[in-house]
């Protein structure tokens, strides 16, 4: 899928399909091998873009799942070498291309929400803590 689809691909779908009002098989077929795609992978398209906006009009035929060739003998066990501390850097600083900024903007805001909410409970939990301490030397003349 990740062969199928990269983000110019999908940027360009999107524009597409806000230019049209919508997009259909045809106009998936014309940007994408769709049927050397599986339907899993169609399907995974169709969600990307419907969370854009674009409402996809697809025949029935493309999210019946393709008969698959046998699958050649795999190993049993296989190593997988450790990424280097550079190339871990450099995944973390990059950003999901189907992330849009306005989904970002909206969970920062809920998460300063919850942020300040956290630190207002705090504060008043101290002073609750202040002001039984202080009914307790009172109450005991300590």
């Amino acid at each position: 899928m990740q062969q199928a689809l990269d983000s110019n691909t999908l940027d360009r779908l999107i524009a597409l399909g806000r230019q049209q009002g919508q997009l259909t098989t045809l106009d998936l077929e014309t940007n994408l091998p769709i049927h050397s795609m599986s339907a899993e992978d169609i399907a995974l398209i169709v969600v990307h873009l419907e969370e854009a906006g674009i409402p996809v009009e697809l025949e029935d035929s493309l999210m019946v799942p393709q008969p698959k060739p046998p699958a050649a003998p795999t190993r049993s066990a296989e190593i997988i070498s450790f990424p280097d501390r550079a190339a871990a850097s450099r995944m973390r600083k990059q950003t999901a291309p189907l992330q849009n900024a306005a989904s970002v903007q909206a969970q920062s805001a809920f998460v300063q929400q919850e942020k300040r909410a956290a630190h207002w409970a705090v504060a008043l939990g101290g002073l609750l803590v202040l002001a039984l301490m202080a009914g307790a030397l009172v109450l005991f003349g300590v």
